[in-house]
């Protein structure tokens, strides 16, 4: 029997199933409920297909992000019995399929919204139509630090302690915030994907980790989007040049927009808010530029001898596709013509003056 139509077109738009290494496929429930509590903190009392006349088909697929696991799924329908354990998940629907989870006798019904689970021993009743999203998983106390460091000096953690709390629907219609969010972390989920398809792992450079957190934090508190502290003007002088010196001594290391925000002890729109004034441009920008200002400086020292991918390195690229395109987009030439055209003139030069050595 063939499969609904709307499951067939998912199928190519999810992320990860299709990893090899990562990528699981299953057409028995029971082996399924098997699969999602090996990567997900839940014990499976039961796992079934309601649509016994029909075959029931499962591909998902895992990637673990530091302590981050990410787990996307799609199929048919289940109607299920869990018990949630230590970590908290949002899950995030790639269709509208009817979700519902009743958890402590009240019932939760989503089609394209997000929904939270937190960290709770509750029993979980799943019941759907069908398997489309990826399931994140995640420490809910990894959230705290994240939300400091967005909200700033003024932070005030009880929104998010209490959100953390409780499940929630977080409706994409009600709320424009939400849905612009959930957009983002779909596609931080595409990137994460080819990033692995690309390089077999994840540049921990780019701090993905980092950056699901962030949008995470703001989806179970958009307010702080819109936090009154993170409006605090910046006056002259330069208030961060601690935090330049710092930056430029760790140049080649992975650093977050979280740790930068924390070690600036400003908020988030406040710390973009100085950078800009002073130097025309976010911090993550500006960062980048230093590294590829710094990358030049290496490949136009007279007499260099690293490779470019040392070059890369040394200025925080662990993947040297990546470096030379940033500095193709920089600067207009590629990595390797800076330095061939440095190294010729080096050439010429010594050319040139044991050339007069020799005549004098």
């Amino acid at each position: 029997m063939s499969m609904p139509a709307g499951l067939v077109e998912s199928i190519g738009s999810l992320p990860f199933i299709k990893l090899p290494g990562a990528s699981l496929a299953s057409s028995d429930p029971a082996e399924h409920g098997s699969v999602v509590s090996t990567f997900l903190p839940f014990h499976v009392y039961r796992w079934d297909h309601p649509e016994r006349d029909q075959p029931f088909v499962n591909h998902s697929g895992f990637v673990r992000l530091g302590d981050l696991t990410l787990l996307s799924t799609w199929g048919s329908g289940i109607n299920g019995d869990v018990e949630q354990k230590c970590e908290a998940q949002l899950i995030l629907p790639y269709l509208a399929g009817v979700n519902a989870f009743t958890i402590d006798q009240q019932t939760y019904t989503t089609r394209s919204a997000s929904f939270f689970i937190p960290a709770a021993r509750a029993k979980i009743r799943v019941v759907n139509t069908m398997c489309s999203g990826v399931i994140i998983s995640f420490a809910p106390d990894s959230l705290l630090p994240v939300a400091h460091a967005i909200g700033g000096p003024g932070f005030d953690p009880l929104p998010l302690l209490t959100a953390l709390e409780r499940p929630a629907v977080l409706s994409r219609r009600a709320d424009p915030r939400i849905d612009r969010l959930h957009n983002l972390l779909m596609e931080t989920m595409t990137y994460t994907e080819r990033c692995l398809v690309s390089g077999g792992s994840i540049n921990p450079m780019l701090r993905l980790d980092d950056l699901i957190r962030r949008l995470v934090v703001m989806l179970l508190v958009p307010d702080l989007l819109d936090s009154a502290t993170a409006a605090t003007p910046i006056s002259e002088p330069f208030l961060h040049q601690q935090l330049v010196d710092w930056l430029l001594a760790h140049l080649d290391q992975p650093i977050s927009l979280s740790e930068l925000e924390q070690r600036s002890s400003y908020s988030r729109r406040a710390l973009q808010y100085a950078f800009k004034q002073h130097f025309g441009c976010g911090p993550m920008q500006w960062l980048r530029q230093q590294r590829l200002a710094k990358a030049r400086a290496l490949l136009e020292q007279p007499g260099s001898s690293g490779g470019l991918a040392q070059v890369a390195q040394a200025c925080g690229y662990l993947c040297q596709g990546s470096f030379s395109r940033d500095f193709l987009a920089r600067y207009g030439e590629r990595p390797s013509q800076v330095r061939r055209r440095f190294r010729d003139a080096d050439l010429l030069e010594r050319f040139a003056r044991s050339s007069v050595a020799a005549g004098s």
